[in-house]
């Protein structure tokens, strides 16, 4: 039986709480499976306060220098259509999208707000009412929209207090080929199992607000696929040049400039929307960044750590993940959380070592012994 059968089956027996809670489960390595979507890699997936994703972004193109609006909405774009051709949920079909049971279930699953159509002419005009970003569902509902019609289109979107956001979408002659699967740059673990027992604690205190609206101790959450900021990276990636201001000394294992561009401003981002949220962070010995990253990573599928050492006098630590969403996001937030910690400014380096990804944080300047 299909994850749609059973979400079809069930709907009149399980609350909408529990629909969330059995497409998301926890993987071994600190991330969340999307049991919808079962391809290996494809179906990972993290879970995003929206106000600090939101955050997370406009720092990032601050740092760079640049705007990103659209390159995140044809990341969303490309990735929708991806996802889409895995299959999992009925595909959307024809121009009339109150009748897209499967992708309204997605949306409500994932916490990106509900959608109506407001006008089908020349131009087609659909309503998204509580977006949890204007980018993300702007090219999230334009992927539908291209694969129920079957042709490409231009779109355009607008958003106000009143009305919510308004994605205008007109015909596109362009032919642009199909996606093709996202590469990952960095060690991935051999074998990851889902842990049921998990669940539990994973989604305490979630609350359905509304249709496509979902919170976790108040904070409104969603869920991001890892193949999604893999695109956004490679969409941005051709147009960076250096990073315009923040931290700039972040070492990555990687051969292409730009995209250490990427990871560093995407890990100072993080790491300043994390310190800025004012968790207490404590640390007595190396072995409590274990249960550090199992709090601030883990419970929100962004990875898990396999083992610890010192590296110094002064709380320098080398950290080896069991799995990792991505590098520099995890990165940002063990950063923040070691100087948080700490009372100091850190360093980070990354290597990739023995199959795995390890990250040293420690003091950012000597101090004497």
């Amino acid at each position: 039986m299909g994850l749609f059968d059973f979400f079809r089956k069930n709907s009149g027996t399980d609350s909408p709480e529990e629909l969330i809670t059995k497409r998301w489960v926890p993987n071994s390595d600190g991330t969340y499976r999307d049991v919808v979507r079962k391809h290996d890699s494809d179906e990972l997936a993290a879970r995003f306060g929206v106000r600090a994703f939101e955050t997370w972004f406009h720092r990032l193109e601050q740092r760079l220098g640049q705007s990103l609006g659209r390159r995140l909405a044809h990341a969303a774009l490309e990735h929708e259509e991806y996802m889409i051709g895995l299959g999992g949920f009925p595909k959307p079909s024809g121009r009339d999208i109150s009748r897209w049971n499967g992708t309204e279930q997605d949306w409500k699953s994932r916490g990106m707000g509900n959608y109506s159509m407001l006008e089908d002419g020349a131009e087609a005009r659909i309503l998204i009412e509580n977006p949890a970003s204007a980018s993300l569902c702007s090219g999230f509902i334009t992927g539908a929209w291209e694969n129920a019609t079957g042709k490409r289109h231009r779109f355009l979107w607008s958003q106000n207090t009143e009305e919510g956001l308004i994605v205008t979408l007109s015909l596109d002659d362009k032919s642009i080929p199909s996606p093709k699967r996202s590469a990952i740059g960095w060690p991935e673990p051999t074998s990851v199992i889902s842990m049921p027992d998990d669940i539990e604690e994973s989604w305490e205190d979630l609350r359905i607000d509304s249709s496509g609206v979902w919170s976790i101790m108040g904070e409104r959450r969603m869920m991001v696929h890892r193949d999604l900021i893999l695109r956004f990276e490679e969409f941005c990636l051709p147009y960076l040049q250096s990073i315009e201001e923040g931290r700039q000394d972040m070492q990555w294992p990687l051969e292409d400039e730009q995209q250490s561009i990427w990871w560093t401003a995407a890990a100072d981002s993080m790491r300043e929307t994390f310190f800025e949220s004012g968790r207490h962070i404590l640390v007595s010995k190396p072995e409590d960044w274990i249960s550090i990253a199992r709090r601030h990573l883990s419970i929100e599928g962004l990875g898990a750590v396999k083992s610890v050492k010192s590296i110094d006098a002064h709380g320098g630590v080398e950290i080896q993940f069991s799995g990792c969403f991505h590098p520099a996001l995890a990165g940002g937030v063990l950063l923040a959380c070691w100087e948080r910690a700490h009372g100091r400014r850190g360093s980070l380096e990354c290597t990739f070592n023995s199959g795995a990804v390890s990250l040293s944080l420690s003091p950012s300047v000597a101090i004497a012994e």
